[in-house]
């Protein structure tokens, strides 16, 4: 039986930072895949993850090298197939029979890569604004410069655009994006629906792994939304209406693909629905979760 608190649980010859909350509502239990790569969970454990411990059994843990978590002794291991091995790793030690991946932004990409992996221990799946491509999709990486340029004043945007004559990477192409609208004054812009949501920066978060980041960025399988299409796992697929970081129609299209997807849309929120319509985002896991139960 699970109980509440804070654990360590070694996976792939690393120490994991783990915490249970909500055990005592039972059932199978929510775990949450952060996003980055290279972030950890803590931000939304704080938006809405203790709220939705109120009805559901929820897990949330760091991956390898990110948060609380301990520093892999070997950088090589920042792959998706070790993220994965690491997740069941956990998994079995806490002595779970099947979960539901709960995955925000590039931790979609996890959720989804284990349950086509280890789809028996899988009873649904969450995916927050998931950035899984099509084979025919020209990706999350080439897009992003042009969400960006939107953003931009004009300034910045006649910048941003001689920086980019000439350079075909599509990697490369991102990070000038991405250092463009850092540095700009329509930042929050880009990243919020509403910037008046933007919480306080939190002395308590944890920082952002770069080395695990420069590790997996770009490195996602093409053939996986075929793959995602192909399980029959009940899947709840959200995105906000105004999500600039994966865009609208890769969520919508992905939710399309697969048999047994519902698209939940927030009207009113960018790539960070948990904390611009946190109320709505509890309730709409809270009925998916429901749902699994009965």
């Amino acid at each position: 039986m699970l109980s509440d608190g804070v654990r360590v649980v070694v996976a792939g010859g690393v120490e994991h930072w783990v915490r249970v909350a909500g055990a005592h509502n039972g059932g199978v239990p929510l775990v949450l895949l952060h996003g980055g790569p290279g972030e950890s969970c803590y931000s939304v454990e704080q938006s809405v993850g203790d709220e939705l411990a109120k009805v559901s059994t929820v897990i949330f843990y760091d991956q390898r090298g990110c948060g609380r978590s301990a520093k892999p002794s070997e950088p090589a291991t920042y792959t998706m197939s070790r993220l994965v091995a690491d997740l069941e790793e956990i998994r079995s030690a806490l002595g779970l029979d099947r979960i539901i991946p709960w995955g925000v932004s590039f931790g979609c990409l996890l959720a989804a890569e284990y349950a086509v992996a280890h789809a028996n221990n899988v009873e649904r799946l969450v995916l927050h604004a998931p950035p899984v491509v099509g084979p025919l999709h020209p990706g999350l990486w080439s897009l992003r410069p042009n969400a960006v340029d939107t953003f931009l004043a004009p300034g910045e945007r006649t910048e941003l655009r001689t920086q980019l004559d000439g350079m075909t990477d599509p990697i490369q192409r991102t990070f000038a994006a991405i250092g463009a609208i850092s540095s700009s004054e329509h930042a929050t812009r880009f990243f919020y629906y509403d910037p008046a949501n933007m919480p306080a920066p939190d002395p308590a978060a944890p920082g952002m792994n770069m080395e695990m980041a420069l590790a997996l960025v770009g490195t996602e399988r093409l053939d996986l939304a075929d793959e995602l299409a192909a399980i029959t796992t009940p899947a709840l697929v959200m995105i906000g209406l105004w999500d600039r970081h994966v865009g609208f129609d890769m969520a919508r299209d992905l939710a399309d693909r697969m048999p047994n997807a519902v698209l939940w849309i927030f009207d009113r929120s960018g790539h960070l629905i948990d904390e611009e319509q946190p109320a709505e985002y509890v309730e709409a896991i809270s009925t998916f979760v429901r749902d699994a139960a009965r």
